[in-house]
């Protein structure tokens, strides 16, 4: 593991260790002393292996953070309390950035923790404590599960001879992705799974199996874990139940793949990112029932394993997408583009995720 911390300054930031020089983040010329005292998102920018981080009020840049390095600058996550920040980058790695000693804005703790597997796709669990990395549909790549809070890997975990994607739900199920499953014969497995992490970072799967029959590239799962969709590579997009993982809803989206979704706050409305659109549906998180809304094309996308490459504000409720060369806020309710942020490659983007505001229940009755 490596750690050191960084004094901001205005420009060319740079920390010393073991007579080497590491350029951690460059900051913004706009960086003030609170500037981390504001909400804010991260992105990754996967031209130049940077993570941003943005004023999710202003849209500014705040900082550019340097990560550790490595084939594709991918996913990020953020705690609930804005203070640590994980990013991936398929360099057997995860990077680390320690904000909570940084409330002046002056400082921040930079680590990196090695994992048994490339690190692409990655999902915090509800509680924060739990970190599960995947390897990028790498076959032969165990799951990693790490500890948030010593900053290592507890366990490593192969459910099947590929992991393309992981993703908790609230209540603590993982959903997890496979192309292979079990055996390289045709026809592949191309499912879905549940699987439970336990505090020790064991994992068990739940015994149910849900498939489109193509490709999955990626999941997500509603507020209250009662439903969640799944993602493929036909740019297919199936909802499902929870427990059992019950297949509900079938829909073909706009665009050569569907990448990544996500959910609002209360889980009556869902949101997707194919290759070359952004679609929008009225959901109703209890049955997993799905009406179509609106449809708003986008620059074209490449497909990640798992990478969430859009996410809601929770606080705000504005929609952040990956347009190519710039991360672009979208009105969630017309899908109108109401703004970007100049972030290069934009890949994986995230924000601490505060939790359901409103119960479900009480809402799921205006949903299909």
């Amino acid at each position: 593991m490596l750690r050191f911390k960084v004094a901001l300054g205005i420009q060319g930031c740079a920390a010393r260790i073991a007579g080497y020089t590491f350029a951690v983040f460059l900051c913004s010329p706009f960086l003030t002393d609170d500037a981390l005292a504001v909400s804010f998102g991260m992105v990754a920018d996967n031209s130049s292996n940077m993570v941003r981080m943005f004023d999710t009020e202003t849209g500014d840049v705040v900082a550019s953070l340097k990560n550790a390095g490595g084939r594709i600058n991918g996913d990020c996550a953020l705690s609930k309390d804005e203070s640590v920040g994980f990013s991936s980058s398929a360099g057997r790695h995860i990077s680390v950035f320690q904000f909570s000693e940084s409330a002046s804005g002056k400082v921040i703790d930079f680590s990196s923790i090695d994992i048994s597997n490339a690190g692409v796709d990655m999902s915090l669990s509800p509680d924060g404590r739990l970190l599960v990395s995947t390897g990028a549909g790498n076959t032969h790549e165990p799951l990693s599960i790490i500890d948030t809070n010593t900053r290592v890997e507890l366990a490593a975990s192969a459910l099947f001879l590929d992991h393309t994607s992981a993703e908790f739900c609230d209540d603590g199920t993982l959903l997890v992705t496979t192309t292979y499953g079990n055996s390289f014969a045709q026809p592949f497995d191309n499912a879905m799974y549940d699987a439970n992490v336990a505090p020790g970072g064991k994992l068990q799967l739940g015994g149910n199996r849900l498939s489109s029959g193509a490709q999955p590239n990626n999941g997500s799962c509603a507020p209250g874990s009662k439903s969640g969709v799944l993602l493929d590579r036909n740019a297919g997009l199936t909802s499902f139940t929870l427990p059992g993982l019950h297949k509900v809803d079938y829909v073909k989206l706009h665009g050569r793949s569907a990448i990544s979704a996500v959910f609002n706050e209360s889980g009556t409305r869902l949101y997707v990112r194919t290759s070359d659109a952004v679609e929008a549906f009225d959901f109703n998180p209890n049955t997993g029932m799905m009406r179509s809304d609106w449809v708003q094309y986008v620059p074209f996308s490449s497909e990640y394993f798992g990478i969430d490459q859009i996410a809601i504000d929770m606080d705000s409720g504005k929609l952040y997408v990956d347009g190519g060369q710039s991360l672009l806020i979208l009105d969630p309710d017309s899908g109108d583009q109401t703004g970007l942020i100049h972030t290069g490659d934009a890949t994986g983007v995230c924000f601490a995720q505060r939790g359901q505001k409103t119960p479900v229940v009480k809402l799921a009755s205006n949903a299909p």
